[in-house]
């Protein structure tokens, strides 16, 4: 069988079935979307957490992404966001500079940096230092972890510090 399930080698209902569904879902995903314009990233305000996010690849998008999702993070200058917690994550930094405390150890970055969350790890973003925007993608095993009832986010109730005369077009998105 080397891995497939194919209806021809099945004789129950209950594995042709299972055979059906699987090749249902894997059209799914290979007719899913697979490329998003930049002229399609619409960064909102998230005033709770002090940054602006944009989804990129995610279901919501019309991806059929089933374990990864990827995010655009901008931090504007003069701020930081609230300390939180959630699963693992990756952050890789496109522009700007900051640092980001993981269970109160800090880890400066720039451009080009990658920073890895641990699951679990108190963390908060800062970009208080510098003059311009950091561009991050945040990469997180979202859908996966919402298949497996698995997505726990906590805030610890802090508040963000917010640079309100910051808009995003001044990124060129």
């Amino acid at each position: 069988m080397e891995g497939k399930w194919e209806e021809e080698k099945w004789v129950t209902d209950l594995h042709i079935k299972r055979a059906e569904r699987m090749k249902a879902d894997d059209l799914k995903r290979r007719s899913g979307r697979k490329i998003i314009r930049k002229s399609e990233v619409n960064l909102q305000w998230e005033p709770k957490n002090g940054i602006w996010i944009s989804g990129l690849v995610t279901r919501e998008m019309g991806f059929e992404n089933r374990i990864i999702e990827v995010d655009l993070h901008v931090l504007p200058p003069g701020t930081h966001s609230i300390t939180h917690k959630h699963n693992e994550a990756i952050l890789h930094i496109l522009r700007g500079s900051g640092y980001t405390l993981i269970d109160e150890e800090r880890f400066d970055w720039e451009g080009g940096d990658t920073v890895y969350i641990p699951i679990g790890a108190w963390h908060q973003h800062y970009n208080l230092e510098s003059g311009e925007a950091a561009v991050i993608l945040a990469i997180k095993p979202i859908p996966l972890q919402e298949y497996l009832g698995e997505v726990h986010i906590e805030r610890k109730g802090d508040t963000p510090k917010i640079n309100e005369s910051w808009k995003p077009d001044s990124l060129g998105l």
